[in-house]
């Protein structure tokens, strides 16, 4: 059976899914849906009422993530493989030219053939410092457009400012373009889940740029968490970075996980 991680695309009933995170049980991808019946679903909100109005089956509860998903089998599935892609378009063939040939084409390009923006993959770190050297030769430049669609958990300034400052994200000869880095990790299951309302301090950046991104951090009362992420959105944020969330606390064995991709509200209050 192929191993599929974050960055993967599955056909399943007509529909295209987007693969997320990293635990997937034995046969199956944690997964939701990006295009149903020719439409976008660029929300996760939006793609969890997809799943549960009309995949409601695919539900269950996993303990390493601690609230039920969307497990998609994949022996009924095709595979939609970054890796095996061939690339036609000039303006991405010159792209990926800069870094050498482990890197996967995702996104639109992968489950359309064509798309508007440049979606990347990797599973190599150092392709990080090649963005920042790029960025720092103008090859690329920040992006510093917001759609409304893009908008959720993060307010509109907050995340305006933080995706101006990425090198993982940009544009290349006007072109849009997101470069994921995947790091999987075991987290391990979720023993608890607590509410979490305050401020949080980032102290020390443990993966900034590499998914899942890890993030020290410590609230008012000195309490410690480990943010983690595994959007694009909440990586490359800078020491000292103070932020209000709303959200759980997925309490592990070994850490307290102050998730960012489940939180109702992360605001942005200084960097």
């Amino acid at each position: 059976m192929n191993k599929v991680v974050e960055g993967y695309f599955l056909k399943y009933k007509n529909v295209i899914w987007s693969v997320k995170g990293c635990y997937h049980p034995d046969g199956y991808a944690v997964a939701l849906p990006r295009l149903v019946d020719g439409i976008k679903i660029k929300r996760l909100n939006d793609a969890l009422e997809i799943v549960r109005s009309k995949f409601s089956n695919l539900l269950k509860y996993i303990d390493e993530i601690g609230f039920s998903v969307p497990l998609v089998p994949l022996n009924e599935s095709e595979i939609l493989d970054p890796f095996n892609f061939k690339v036609f378009d000039n303006k991405l063939r010159e792209f990926l030219s800069f870094f050498d040939r482990e890197v996967g084409i995702t996104g639109s390009y992968l489950y359309l053939g064509k798309g508007n923006d440049m979606d990347l993959l990797s599973f190599k770190p150092e392709h990080y410092h090649m963005l920042e050297e790029l960025r720092k030769k103008g090859i690329t430049r920040p992006l510093l457009t917001v759609e409304d669609s893009e908008i959720e958990t993060l307010d509109y300034s907050s995340f305006k400012l933080l995706k101006s400052k990425r090198v993982l994200e940009g544009t290349f000869e006007g072109q849009g373009y997101t470069f994921k880095i995947v790091q999987c990790e075991e987290f391990g299951q979720v023993k608890e889940i607590k509410e979490f309302d305050g401020h949080i301090r980032i102290g020390k950046l443990i993966k900034p740029f590499t998914i899942p991104v890890k993030y020290l951090a410590i609230d008012d009362s000195g309490n410690e968490y480990i943010l983690t992420s595994f959007r694009i959105r909440f990586t490359e944020l800078s020491p000292n970075t103070i932020m209000y969330i709303k959200g759980k606390i997925l309490v592990r064995e070994k850490f307290n996980d102050l998730d960012l991709d489940i939180a109702e509200v992360v605001k942005l209050k200084s960097s």
